[in-house]
């Protein structure tokens, strides 16, 4: 059986495609070899829409449902695609090892061994999966750790907050560090002079600021195909660092 690509699908369409649409269709084609194994809610994270939105454009294309759209498509990569990927998830690599220098090892080293307690926390499910492996990387190096999914409202989150110490280490994972809960709990935890390490994708002089550490790792913008492989991506980054450092 051969199977059609969105492209094919998309042809008859294409010119009746609002911006948002349009700008949907290129994320779904970055993210084209994920597609397979992402739930309706993975992949509209994914690509930054609604769920309600994805699944419009999925029936307006004339597939039953989100099942029809994952199984009923070819979503493999053109062969030179997957040459250039190679190559640029190499570059991707080596500048992650390069960025985490051994004055950044330092710092983390020395924070992680002065708290008494270690806070991780994370807003999205892509972060909170990172929380999850850092936490277990962590755990083998001797160092347990307690995990929270923050929230702006959440009377949890405030309690726990209120309850740490000044020998805490908290511990934000953030993609962009955009985030309102994250960049308010940040602000909130330095004036009680509680330290903080930032790890997310992209560095700025402001975050640098705000936080004891940040760990950016700073994806190289030349590479836009390296753009679906971020997660994997990251997940080396702090399996580089807790080896390193710890």
């Amino acid at each position: 059986m051969i199977l059609t690509t969105l492209e094919e699908v998309i042809g008859p369409y294409l010119n009746q495609l609002s911006d948002n649409e349009k700008q949907t269709y290129q994320a779904l084609l970055e993210h084209r070899r994920d597609i397979p194994n992402l739930s309706l809610t993975q992949m509209a994270e994914r690509i930054y829409t609604s769920k309600s939105t994805l699944l419009r454009f999925i029936q307006k294309l004339g597939f039953k449902g989100v099942a029809d759209f994952k199984y009923s498509l070819d979503w493999a990569l053109p062969y030179k695609e997957i040459s250039q990927i190679e190559l640029d998830l190499r570059q991707a690599t080596q500048s992650l090892d390069a960025t985490l220098t051994r004055s950044l090892l330092t710092k983390f080293k020395a924070l992680v061994y002065s708290s008494s307690s270690i806070y991780l926390c994370a807003t999205s499910e892509s972060q909170y999966i990172l929380m999850e492996l850092f936490s277990y990387l962590l755990l083998k190096k001797g160092f347990p750790t307690s995990r929270i999914r923050i929230t702006l409202a959440s009377e949890l989150t405030t309690m726990i907050f209120e309850r740490l110490s000044r020998q805490s280490l908290v511990i934000f994972f953030s993609a962009n560090a955009k985030s309102t809960v994250v960049r308010s709990a940040i602000l909130n935890l330095n004036k009680r002079e509680i330290s903080t390490i930032l790890i997310t994708q992209y560095s700025n002089d402001a975050l640098e600021k705000e936080v004891k550490l940040l760990l950016a790792m700073n994806f190289p913008s030349h590479l836009p195909s390296l753009s679906r492989y971020r997660l994997g991506l990251t997940s080396l980054f702090i399996n580089y660092l807790v080896e390193k450092a710890l």
